[in-house]
């Protein structure tokens, strides 16, 4: 099994639907076998989980009777997994075409990675800021006092970063995706 994707749910049955939509898509370019989803479902009262067994019966579905939480709703779906490779979705995500086979062709090659993330794209198709530096106390302050604009010392200049070109980051904000090695 090369990759396990999980996506948590809560009353976010149409995102949720588009999402799986764009997940569907990207494992057509891998064997079917090789790819596992899963949707765990905090309680939502909005017709998700009927709406995932219906439109994506290759889903694994883990409802819940209440909301559990979004770190404990993964954990759920983590002690299921068995890919090599761990995708961590939020449901309002849409997954852009080969999104997925390029993060594990990149695991793949950089087996000393720990975890890779990818380019994050608002709606519009600008740049979402998706990772930063260690907030420390200085850091804070100057940013606090936008000198940011000035000197970058409490962000990363993604702006400016180019596309092609991987790059270490001290910290991710929570996935809106990721991609983690199984240790």
């Amino acid at each position: 099994m090369n990759l396990s994707i999980i996506i948590v749910n809560w009353n976010t049955r149409e995102l949720l639907a588009q999402c799986l939509q764009s997940v569907e898509q990207n494992v057509r370019t891998f064997k079917r076998s090789n790819v596992q989803t899963f949707v765990v479902d905090n309680a939502s009262t909005d017709g998700s989980a009927a709406m995932v067994r219906e439109r994506f019966p290759w889903v694994t579905l883990i409802e819940n009777t209440e909301n559990v939480g979004f770190a404990r709703a993964n954990n759920q779906a983590l002690r299921q997994s068995a890919g090599r490779y761990i995708v961590l979705l939020n449901s309002d995500t849409k997954v852009l075409p080969g999104a997925l086979p390029t993060l594990v062709d990149f695991m793949d090659v950089h087996p000393e990675a720990g975890a890779c993330g990818p380019r994050l794209l608002n709606a519009d198709g600008s740049l979402q800021p998706s990772c930063h530096p260690i907030l420390t106390p200085g850091r804070e302050f100057w940013r606090l006092l936008f000198l940011d604009k000035l000197w970058p010392r409490a962000t990363y200049p993604q702006h400016r970063w180019d596309e092609q070109t991987p790059r270490p980051v001290e910290v991710s904000r929570a996935p809106a995706s990721c991609c983690a090695a199984r240790l």
